[in-house]
């Protein structure tokens, strides 16, 4: 069974949900630390129909700290069974915090490894556009204030060029964010793959976000993948403000 220890895709609690669990377009406040760990499971048909031990295992941790001036400072590092790469980056908001639309763009450096294939250098750039929104809600039980339906949309796109091998991958996520009562939400992300000699990968990801105290929260989601073959499975999460 491959493990890996990775990003955590894309949301943006700290703002938003306040929003979910990366802050995306919107600038962490200066001083502000978010970390986040998340674990996933996933396969074929046929490897959920073997069990748990017959999956792919993503794990991840993900750190952001706001540096003030619209600055905020991301690292990642995943770590798989054959496979780890690391990324820090600088991303900065170009709209103000009381813009309805939010605007960032990022830049940062890596690196990674591949067993028997040696290490190689990466160059991150990132785009983010957010939006929060709130308005009247239909007359479903369940949502914020009964009669406001809050919560945001987010749409993050990332490059990466591997300047040891001269080769390009991107993604690019799609989140719809709404909150429910209790400070819990629920989060929908489709997603966009591609890296290089595979074909693009499309995703649907939907997920339960858990209050569980004032700076933590934990995401209970399901994940679907389609490629070359079918994939689904599972994903939990774990995030914490400081």
């Amino acid at each position: 069974m491959r493990c890996f220890l990775s990003h955590l895709l894309p949301c943006l609690f700290g703002c938003l949900i306040s929003t979910g669990a990366e802050a995306g377009a919107w600038a962490r406040a200066p001083g502000e630390v978010f970390l986040s760990f998340s674990s996933n499971l996933q396969g074929s048909p046929e490897a959920l129909a073997g069990g748990l031990t017959d999956l792919d295992r993503y794990d991840s941790v993900y750190l952001e700290v706001g540096l003030g001036h619209r600055l905020t400072l991301g690292a990642d590092y995943g770590q798989g069974e054959f496979t780890r790469e690391a990324m820090a980056f600088l991303r900065y908001t170009l709209t103000p915090p009381e813009a309805r639309w939010q605007v960032a763009l990022d830049l940062g450096a890596g690196r990674r490894e591949v067993d028997q294939l040696g290490e190689r250098d990466l160059l991150r750039t990132g785009l983010s556009i957010g939006h929060g929104f709130a308005r009247d809600a239909p007359t479903w039980i369940g949502w914020t204030g009964h009669d406001r339906l809050e919560g945001w949309i987010a749409l993050d796109a990332v490059a990466v060029q591997d300047t040891t091998l001269d080769t390009l991958r991107w993604k690019a996520e799609a989140t719809l964010g709404l909150s429910i009562a209790g400070g819990h939400a629920l989060m929908l992300q489709l997603l966009a793959e591609d890296w290089p000699g595979n074909d693009i990968a499309y995703g649907v990801n939907p997920s339960l976000v858990f209050r569980v105290g004032d700076r933590t929260n934990v995401e209970l989601g399901l994940r679907a993948t389609f490629a070359v073959q079918e994939e689904y499975g599972l994903e939990l999460g774990i995030w914490h403000r400081f």
